[in-house]
């Protein structure tokens, strides 16, 4: 109530004080916002109502500035127009943030809305002049959504200028840092699912389910084509969101009854609640009753709405005072621990990224997407396959892991699993896979993670790791072969375009293992491996990076011409790479600790997208 009486406050219109500039900003955000979200509801209707080609050229309307008596070209210019006064509200707000310099935050978040703002106005122009492409129409819904996100939390911003400044100088507690953390996947995770509703009603997959729900065509799981797949998953990704939004408000009352101060949360969490049950009720009904406009349109704003308390849950419990006590940590039984060693032996960190160039192989075959099924078995078979090999490299690698401060804690180095069991363990597991592999997938698959186990077990860690600085690259190969399994598990064959996969990923292992090694190289000489950095230094390490990062890049592109990918991904695949390049050339110029964690970290990040990108350039094609 005192923030809604601060909005009706007088104001004087000189802006001398701080505080009277912070009282107009607060009253231009929260008007930008609620526009925005009328503009978002707004762009919804156009969709519903398949005025998108209203007005087929862009920015006017068959030449004009205003449409004659046609009802979709008047209800695509009310879009257009209302995306105008959203626009000259944010460029106003920026202005004032930057000419003011209230805060260094808020001329950040200006300066990022007006990007995230130049997108969605190209996107939109893009939507026209691509004849509502599906993914198009998508993009242009979840830039609209990041816009929308970006005016509530500059809102917020403003609301708690002087409150974010007396909660920084107090050190947050860890289970306050984890509460924080909790929020904003909750909150990435409810954008993921609205930009899935996009795609969903972008390609006519609304109703690819039938009139069922929450069955899909009489079943639990997907059973048609790429519509089915695409409603399913849009619909596993709601009951996701709302399971873990539920288990997020049982966590906030228990905290509540432990003692935590959290009444800035409170109605943020009642209202996204709210929104998120009102969400999947209304999701029901669109299904139920074959997708009327009217609820459809519901359907959308209250989305809208969910994605707005879910954010300012997420920034609130950032920038409120809030406490939450830490707890003393439970005794874990010996079993738990127990467990926990044999699942650290298989190396689970490591391994999603291997798994996930898998899955991604799996949907860039020309056979096109694989059914679930098939996807189920190979990712089983997969992480069993690469978990043996880790274990027995752990098992092999005892004398050297208790030589560095990386690998000492290790179950094997720690004494907590004997190399004997660490062995046993590890060929059981690759056998275990093997036999899945042959019985549900098919032989190729299960020779290639045969050749990826032996790779990894014996060629690098047995002959190459020990005996030559050329064990990054020689033994990079081990960590390529996954997408060859995905590849053959889908399209039981290996074509050019699999065995440049290979070829990608065996270029981008130097670089990017090397910048970890500089960073351990201290380890790496006291345990006697023969890393680049140890054996030709820093400077010859970083140029040797530099090279392979070229190669690397120019295999990405290759991909293009040989066919294998299109437009979509040549675009992501030159960003992606430009950036590596950069990160690549100042580890060059500077040898720094945090240069090479800077590319480490990127170089993860950069394999993951850049599948992630080959996916979405072949959806785009299908």
């Amino acid at each position: 109530m005192a923030r809604l009486t601060r909005f009706f406050q007088p104001v004087d219109r000189r802006f001398p004080t701080r505080e009277s500039r912070i009282q107009l900003l607060f009253r231009l955000t929260l008007i930008t916002a609620i526009a925005t979200y009328l503009l978002v509801v707004v762009g919804n209707v156009v969709r519903i109502t398949e005025s998108g080609l209203g007005c087929p050229d862009w920015p006017f309307c068959y030449g004009y500035m205003f449409p004659g008596p046609n009802t979709k070209a008047i209800i695509e210019m009310v879009h257009r127009y209302f995306a105008g006064i959203v626009s000259l509200l944010i460029c106003v707000i920026a202005a004032l943030n930057f000419h003011w310099q209230l805060n260094k935050t808020l001329q950040r978040l200006s300066l990022f809305t007006g990007v995230v703002l130049v997108v969605q106005i190209f996107l939109g122009a893009l939507t026209v002049w691509s004849l509502l492409h599906e993914w198009s129409v998508a993009l242009h819904l979840a830039f609209g959504m990041a816009v929308l996100g970006c005016t509530v939390v500059t809102h917020l911003e403003v609301r708690y200028l002087d409150a974010a400044s007396a909660t920084s100088s107090t050190p947050p507690t860890k289970v306050t840092q984890a509460l924080r953390r909790r929020l904003t996947f909750l909150a990435g995770s409810l954008f993921i699912l609205l930009a899935t509703g996009g795609l969903m009603s972008g390609s006519g997959a609304a109703m690819a389910c039938g009139v069922q729900f929450p069955l899909c065509n009489g079943g639990w799981l997907p059973n048609g084509g790429s519509l089915n797949l695409t409603h399913w998953v849009h619909r596993a990704m709601a009951g996701f969101v709302v399971l873990l939004a539920l288990l997020t408000v049982r966590h906030l009352l228990k905290e509540s009854r432990r003692g935590a101060s959290l009444q800035p949360l409170r109605t943020p969490a009642i209202a996204m609640m709210l929104g998120l049950v009102l969400q999947a009720t209304v999701g029901a009904l669109i299904v139920l009753f074959q997708r009327p406009d009217p609820v459809a349109t519901l359907h959308n704003a209250v989305g809208a709405f969910a994605w707005i308390s879910t954010l300012s849950l997420a920034f609130i419990a950032y920038r409120a005072p809030i406490y939450v006590p830490d707890v003393e940590p439970k005794p874990v039984p010996a079993w738990r621990k127990t467990i926990d060693d044999y699942v650290s032996l298989t190396k689970p960190r490591v391994i999603s990224l291997l798994l996930f160039t898998t899955f991604a192989a799996m949907f860039i075959t020309p056979a096109g997407s694989p059914p679930w099924y098939l996807v189920v078995w190979t990712m089983i078979g997969g992480y069993l396959m690469a978990g043996g090999a880790n274990a027995v490299n752990m098992a092999y690698d005892i004398d050297i892991d208790l030589k560095m401060s990386r690998t000492k804690l290790r179950p094997t180095a720690g004494g907590r699993i004997t190399a004997k069991r660490a062995y046993i363990f590890g060929f059981t597991l690759g056998l275990l896979s093997l036999a899945i592999l042959i019985l549900f997938v098919n032989a190729l698959a299960a020779l290639f993670a045969l050749i990826g186990f032996f790779y990894y077990t014996v060629i690098y860690t047995r002959w190459l790791k020990r005996s030559t600085w050329q064990n990054i690259v020689i033994g990079g190969g081990a960590g390529a072969v996954p997408p060859l399994i995905g590849y053959a598990a889908a399209n039981s064959n290996i074509t050019l375009g699999a065995i440049m996969l290979f070829v990608i990923i065996f270029y981008w292992t130097p670089p990017h293992f090397w910048a970890l090694a500089l960073m351990k190289r201290k380890d790496y000489a006291a345990a006697g491996v023969p890393m680049l950095p140890v054996v030709a230094g820093e400077s010859e390490t970083t140029r040797q990076m530099l090279l392979y990062s070229l190669v690397m890049v120019f295999m990405t592109l290759l991909m293009v011409p040989i066919q294998a990918m299109g437009n979509v991904y040549l675009a992501g695949a030159v960003v992606l790479g430009s950036l590596f390049l950069w990160k690549s050339w100042q580890v060059l110029k500077d040898h720094s600790t945090p240069k090479a964690l800077s590319l480490y970290k990127y170089s993860l990040l950069y394999l993951a997208l850049l599948f992630a990108v080959m996916m979405l350039d072949r959806l785009t094609v299908v």
